[in-house]
């Protein structure tokens, strides 16, 4: 079947199609049998039949993480050689050296870890169905085995709402289910379960849902503060078009939801937001733009450094607010606006971990960025996550590993690859006008 030339695009067609529209797609299918021919039948299963073909690749693209990190999981989790391999995970290192170990929640003990409430709380629930306790192999290796059996339900749980949110481009959900750096990111740390909670609140909210997309976005924040970015959004643009209600309902939702797992948890342990606390005296961080002074000898007062970080955040919401406040200024979609608060907020950061570029993902799939701009910004995201490892390990052996100087231009380059693909989403041209109707809004 021959593929329709660009701009003479089949009318019949219910959505999008990538291997039409996209010149890498177009190369990429050639592994499948090529682009979708003039006279195929696109949408006849709907977005049912989309969303499952994702699910099948994203779990595909998560055993090959899984097998990212093999030497790991048949070796264990040790020091440097996790460095050295690439393959290190917080979830088998925390748990070994936390009170996970023995199954009780990990901020518990002399020594309480750092990880942010909904996290622990999702390691200490795998700790509890893992049947193998203690500190050995046997237990790293269950307890990746069992995260790696949640993100792949996670994964399918995002790429379902983010296909629901675009339902006339429903394979920019691929940008979330394929993403080269699922195969790096995804099991180093929990934040996929924070990223599966925005999408799934953003997928209520557009079903006017506000309570439930606000509680669900709460959740997220537990796990990571990046989706505040989408509840700043959703107030804005509600804002702009004059529908408070909607607004005000996501807000108090997401609070309250928020303080219903903190507050039972403070209660049974004190020390459950030790990180949290931490964050205030803590100093730059790994992947961060504050952390290159540091790098090159010149190291950031702590309180300069949270000063900076919450300017972002103020910086971020003002500049996002000045632009939607424009008369003269088309209203921007909700992600849009959430990526010019992102942008700042990125610059900013005292910390930006390897497994933060998770978080890049729901952009890209809310959006219509075309794959080769995602696949720029993956290479430079793996080449960060590889060098990171090497730059921490320089301690142990510094013939092998990175020096800070060159750690720096990593994280230089890496940091610019963020901030020009978040710019990229927010000044898209608009797919249709953003209406409002019962207390909802959205890009049509």
């Amino acid at each position: 079947m021959t593929t329709p030339a660009p701009g003479d695009f089949r009318r019949d067609v219910p959505y999008v199609v990538p291997s039409w529209s996209d010149p890498v797609v177009r190369l990429a299918t050639s592994v499948v049998g090529g682009p979708t021919g003039r006279y195929a039948v696109v949408g006849a299963r709907g977005l049912v039949g989309v969303a499952v073909t994702l699910v099948l690749l994203g779990s595909a693209v998560l055993a090959l993480g899984v097998w990212q990190k093999g030497h790991c999981l048949m070796k264990g989790w040790s020091t440097p050689d996790q460095f050295w391999r690439a393959c290190y995970s917080d979830l088998p290192v925390v748990h070994v050296s936390s009170p996970l170990a023995e199954r009780a929640l990990p901020w518990s003990g002399a020594a309480p870890s750092d990880q942010p409430p909904l996290s622990g709380l999702a390691m200490w629930l795998v700790a509890q169905v893992s049947p193998s306790a203690g500190q050995g192999l046997g237990p790293q290796q269950w307890v990746f085995a069992l995260w790696a059996l949640a993100a792949t339900l996670l994964l399918a749980l995002a790429v379902v709402a983010a296909v629901g949110l675009q339902p006339h481009r429903p394979w920019q959900a691929a940008h979330l289910a394929v993403s080269p750096v699922l195969v790096t990111l995804a099991l180093v740390s929990t934040d996929l379960l924070g990223v599966a909670l925005t999408l799934a609140g953003l997928w209520a909210w557009r079903r006017d849902r506000a309570w439930t997309g606000g509680a669900l976005l709460g959740l997220a924040t537990l796990v990571r503060p990046f989706p505040l970015v989408f509840v700043i959004a959703i107030v804005l643009v509600a804002w702009r078009l004059r529908q408070p209600l909607p607004a005000a309902r996501v807000v108090v939702g997401a609070l309250l939801a928020a303080l219903a797992v903190v507050v039972p948890l403070v209660l049974v342990e004190p020390q459950a937001l030790t990180g949290a606390q931490r964050w205030w005296s803590q100093g730059a961080g790994y992947g961060a733009l504050q952390m290159v002074p540091a790098l090159n000898g010149l190291h950031l007062p702590s309180e300069l450094t949270v000063g900076l970080a919450v300017g972002g955040w103020v910086a971020g919401a003002a500049l996002a607010g000045w632009v939607v406040s424009r008369p003269w200024r088309r209203v921007l979609a909700v992600h849009q606006v959430a990526a010019l608060v992102m942008l700042l907020v990125v610059l900013t950061a005292p910390s930006l971990s390897v497994q933060s570029g998770l978080w890049v993902l729901p952009f890209l799939a809310l959006s219509s960025r075309p794959w080769g701009e995602h696949l720029v910004w993956a290479g430079a995201e793996t080449l960060h996550f590889v060098m990171t490892w090497l730059h921490i390990a320089f301690a142990s052996d510094p013939g092998r590993g990175l020096p800070a100087s060159t750690y720096s231009l990593v994280v230089l380059l890496r940091v610019a690859a963020w901030a020009w693909v978040l710019w990229r989403v927010a000044q898209e041209p608009p797919d249709g006008p953003v209406r409002a109707r019962r207390g909802r809004v959205w890009r049509a």
